[in-house]
């Protein structure tokens, strides 16, 4: 359930925004693989004295999803150097090189903003992104949510014109998915003996089935982005594990966990576009070696990953994953498993919960903490809203002390909702100017579920948050009722 391969920033949905590295219940096993990810402080100024603070460099490359120019921008005065700006540029996106200019910032004819990342004194930098107007929305998303950045758009991307996102490109929502069982398979437990699938990122099929025989990887697909990569891991033939009869038994086990989950579509190199990403369940009989320290925490649940989304086990086919990360029959076999596994690396338990958790931005969506609208943004006296960033597929106004939304189907509609609008994935996005309570053609209202939407309060404060797709907002803040 991660990279997915994109033709264009403005046009793919998650994997549009892959200037920083998302991940879900698929995940990239690697934190050295994060895409944005500065040479750390302890690198930067160190085995040549003082950087010079006049010192600036930038690295110029492809954004592979966005196909579209990129650069790093590096500067003396965050402790830069030329020798770390190098190693820094080898590895600038998906570990992939640069192009290294000494002496010259970043900029481009089309540029739509810039994204400071990190610390201005210790070893910060800021991505430049160009695609003009259709990249916009997506640049500002990928910046504030994923890099954890903080974006200054140009003078492009001003304005609330819709931009971008032809509507087969949009996040799919959750359907079930109920087909007959393939020949030779046993009866489902669903209406007529069909085999009901709920198709989501964090969705199983029935046990002992495979996820992709029985709903749409590529619809899941939509939903996080994925990439093909390669593990390095290898496994020797003499290994021990190999004649351990219940250790193979249990690994035998979680592997048909794991390809009854939508974890398959992004984790089954037979199962994906162009190859497994990172880890794969068909690399051979010891696959948990494609596995990270980190991913296999996050498996087991040793690391949180709640704020991925989840399903109750009763929706999915008795598959749990309000514990673990992986959607699971059993918790405290998966578990014990997981825990046999890390004592053979070396490692605790309690070592497991301390290792980096894995996408942190979805925590963040929901810990998100608003202020105050720019001048222009928010509802004003005639009703009409307006917003930044360019078109919109979802939009919530909320109570101002409402927990921000986060990714469905369990954060999405937070309390304190009070008017939630969609558009449907088959329509272009909707662009502002409209009134508060009108739905846009083609728009559904999520919130509230019949009737018109409850009346604002004169001088009370309340919470716009506009979202360019799931998990991409674009404008989040709090504006005064007139």
């Amino acid at each position: 359930m991660f990279f997915m391969d994109a033709s264009s920033t403005a046009q793919r949905p998650l994997a549009a925004l892959c200037f920083a590295l998302l991940a879900v219940a698929c995940v990239d096993a690697s934190p050295a693989s994060t895409p944005d990810a500065a040479v750390p402080a302890s690198d930067v100024g160190v085995d040549g004295g003082p950087a010079d603070p006049t010192f600036v460099a930038r690295c110029d490359y492809e954004n592979s999803f966005a196909h579209a120019p990129e650069c790093r921008e590096y500067r003396g005065a965050a402790g830069w150097r030329a020798d770390t700006v190098a190693t820094d540029c080898m590895r600038v996106f998906l570990n992939r090189p640069g192009t290294l200019t000494l002496g010259q910032g970043c900029s481009f004819p089309d540029q739509v903003g810039v994204c400071a990342v990190g610390s201005p004194t210790a070893g910060g930098y800021s991505i430049v992104s160009s695609g003009g107007v259709p990249a916009c929305g997506p640049a500002q998303s990928a910046c504030e949510t994923f890099a954890r950045g903080t974006f200054r758009a140009s003078a492009l991307c001003t304005g609330c014109q819709p931009t971008g996102m032809e509507p087969t490109d949009a996040f799919i929502p959750m359907t079930v998915d109920c087909r007959a069982p393939l020949a030779g398979e046993p009866a489902g437990t669903g209406t007529g003996g069909q085999v009901c699938t709920p198709t989501i990122i964090s969705g199983s099929t029935e046990p002992g089935r495979h996820y992709a025989d029985y709903a749409s990887c590529d619809v899941v697909r939509t939903q996080r982005p994925y990439y093909p990569r390669p593990s390095m891991a290898t496994s020797s033939p003499t290994d021990p594990r190999l004649s351990d009869t219940s250790y193979m038994s249990e690994l035998g086990w979680l592997r048909h966990e794991a390809e009854a989950s939508a974890c398959t579509c992004c984790h089954s190199a037979s199962r994906t576009p162009s190859g497994a990403s990172l880890w794969d369940t068909e690399a051979g009989a010891l696959w948990i070696d494609t596995v990270s320290d980190e991913a296999l925490a996050m498996l087991a649940g040793f690391t949180d990953s709640t704020t991925f989304g989840f399903l109750p086990a009763s929706e999915n086919n008795g598959f749990d994953r309000s514990t673990t990360g992986l959607p699971t029959t059993d918790v405290p076999r998966l578990q014990a498993f997981a825990t046999r596994e890390l004592t053979r690396r070396g490692l605790t338990v309690d070592q497991a919960r301390l290792l980096p958790a894995f996408a942190p931005f979805f925590r963040d969506l929901i810990d998100y903490r608003p202020t105050a609208c720019a001048a222009g943004v928010g509802i004003d006296a005639a009703g009409t809203i307006q917003w930044t960033g360019g078109a919109a597929r979802y939009l919530s106004v909320l109570r101002a002390d409402a927990q921000s939304p986060g990714v469905p189907p369990n954060w999405d509609l937070p309390d304190g909702t009070l008017w939630a609008i969609a558009m449907p994935p088959t329509s272009p996005p909707m662009g502002c100017g409209m009134h508060y309570g009108e739905l846009p053609t083609s728009a559904s209202q999520r919130i509230p579920s019949t009737g018109a939407a409850p009346a604002l309060v004169s001088g009370e404060t309340y919470y716009l948050y506009v979202q360019r797709d799931v998990a991409q907002p674009i404008t989040r803040c709090l504006f005064v009722a007139p």
